[in-house]
């Protein structure tokens, strides 16, 4: 959780609210419109752009392994980049999207990141391991960065 927080400029719970696909070149990408319900690190407004490569127009697609996706009314936390031409891009990819639901059982919400068929090399073994996702509990889970953002800050000063 540290490098995210480290590595992103800002990191808000939002919605999806539209997305839209595009060529630029010879890519595609996929631009999500993320309305802001909380910032919990950095500045950002009440709505933001967020691109990621990959995504379907006319009848082609590219499909980006590793890739951050984005379902219309889904609840995130996202860990973002610096804003660059008008968008922000997503730390780490997969990694730094946390989707976010609400567990009846528990009456609690929690966010879970969406890792599946990715994997991790192990430093100096050259060995690959399944990524794993764990059920953070979401008030823990902000808790947690926003100590992080403040600590990052300390030292920055």
């Amino acid at each position: 959780m540290k490098e995210l927080t480290d590595n992103a400029d800002a990191v808000v719970i939002g919605r999806c609210t539209g997305k839209r696909v595009f060529k630029s070149g010879n890519m595609i990408y996929t631009e999500y419109i993320i309305q802001v319900e909380e910032t919990i690190k950095g500045s950002v407004g009440r709505e933001l752009k967020v691109v990621q490569p990959g995504g379907e127009l006319g009848g082609k697609g590219v499909r980006v392994s590793g890739v951050a996706r984005l379902s219309l009314q889904e609840d995130a936390l996202l860990f973002l980049e610096k804003e660059n031409q008008g968008h922000r891009g997503i730390v780490g990819w997969s990694q730094g999207k946390f989707h976010i639901y609400y567990d009846e059982q528990s009456k609690k919400k929690y966010a879970r990141q969406e890792l599946d068929g990715l994997g991790f090399a192990k430093r100096g073994s050259g060995e690959v391991a399944a990524a794993k996702a764990e059920k953070l509990e979401l008030e823990k889970l902000k808790t947690e960065v926003r100590a992080l953002a403040a600590q990052d800050k300390g030292v920055r000063k």
